[in-house]
């Protein structure tokens, strides 16, 4: 087990202890990001709430169950981290990716991925797929700085985008 600051200190499993140094480097850096990190990236998840809550007529059903979250930030009461694992990115990526698998109140069967580039950059947030980026896991380049591919295109998120 191990505990993550960004997650208020929750402890939840680490499937491999890193062996490589780049690895071991993205989960240290990984380590040093705080809760106030987490409200940053809080526009991701709750993209990835909205756009799922859209698509499957939530507001019949979900809205009574988990309550609507009256802002981005409070989307995390309804996040439970569960794993954390490492995965070297594919062919020419050479960067390492630390991913948190979680269970979500609103996406009870796919639940939540979330990934960091190095350790340092959320760069995917979605239903798990074991992919560590949305250009992999769409073999589609120009998915590179989407953070959540979403089914509404006005939920899709990217890294580079304040909405």
């Amino acid at each position: 087990m191990i505990r993550i600051p960004y997650f208020d200190n929750a402890e939840v499993e680490l499937i491999d202890d890193p062996e490589d140094p780049g690895a071991e480097m993205a989960l240290e850096t990984f380590l040093m990001l705080t809760p106030a990190d987490r409200i940053v990236d809080s526009r991701h998840v709750f993209a990835y709430y909205r756009d799922f809550r859209e698509a499957v007529g939530g507001q019949d059903w979900l809205d009574e169950q988990m309550g609507v979250p009256e802002t981005p930030a409070d989307i995390w009461k309804h996040v439970t981290p569960t794993t954390l694992d490492l995965r070297k990115g594919r062919g020419d990526d050479s960067s390492w990716y630390v991913m948190v698998e979680a269970n979500c109140a609103w996406e009870e069967e796919h639940g939540l991925l979330l990934v960091w580039r190095d350790g340092r950059t959320l760069t995917k947030v979605g239903g798990y797929d074991g992919h560590v980026t949305n250009a992999n896991a769409y073999a589609d380049d120009g998915l590179r700085d989407v953070v959540y591919v979403a089914t509404n295109p006005n939920h899709t998120t990217r890294t580079t985008n304040a909405g």
